[in-house]
């Protein structure tokens, strides 16, 4: 179920008639394989992991928690950024991951966030700006959830295959969720 998102999200665009570069794919594979080629230094003894997103990176930001709880049974988090401030950047420490969308308009901001995010010992993934790493985006922002998608089920994958999960066959949780 880990590829429905994007699916969802890719259907959703054609279906209201958003134009659906041919070079998404392989601009997602990309930003995929560059994230994967980080992650043993960035996931390696994290157990929190916050995923921070504006506007409309803020859905993202939740399917990305959300995701890598499912996947991988560890504690996620999903805030807009500027409201992180306000109490949940208290657990922030050594063993914390954040995954930061930036955004456009919010960018200075956020950037100053993610240096007090790394002050305080938090390992920060940086799409579309600055962190320990920081992977560039080449879309627009309406195709950037698109774009991300992927790279952030890797992230899922990567920290399960870490804690020794099987993501095949995750605890709890069925294909279809039915109500008795």
């Amino acid at each position: 179920m880990t590829v429905s998102a994007s699916l969802m999200v890719l259907l959703g665009m054609q279906a209201i008639g958003q134009p659906i570069p041919g070079s998404i794919g392989a601009s997602a594979r990309k930003l995929a394989n560059a994230l994967d080629a980080v992650l043993p230094t960035i996931i390696a003894d994290r157990s929190h992991f916050v995923f921070l997103g504006g506007g409309p990176l803020f859905g993202v930001a939740l399917e990305g928690a959300l995701k890598l709880m499912e996947m991988s049974q560890t504690m996620t988090q999903a805030f807009h950024p500027l409201e992180y401030r306000h109490g949940p950047i208290s657990l922030v420490d050594e063993k914390t991951a954040v995954v930061m969308h930036y955004s456009s308009d919010q960018k200075e901001a956020e950037v100053k966030l993610v240096e007090e995010l790394r002050e305080k010992g938090a390992a920060v993934i940086g799409i579309g700006g600055p962190g320990d790493v920081g992977l560039p985006i080449d879309v627009d922002l309406s195709l950037t959830g698109l774009l991300v998608l992927p790279a952030l089920q890797i992230l899922g994958e990567r920290v399960a295959q870490a804690r020794q999960i099987d993501t095949v066959s995750p605890r709890h949780l069925t294909k279809v969720v039915k109500l008795a």
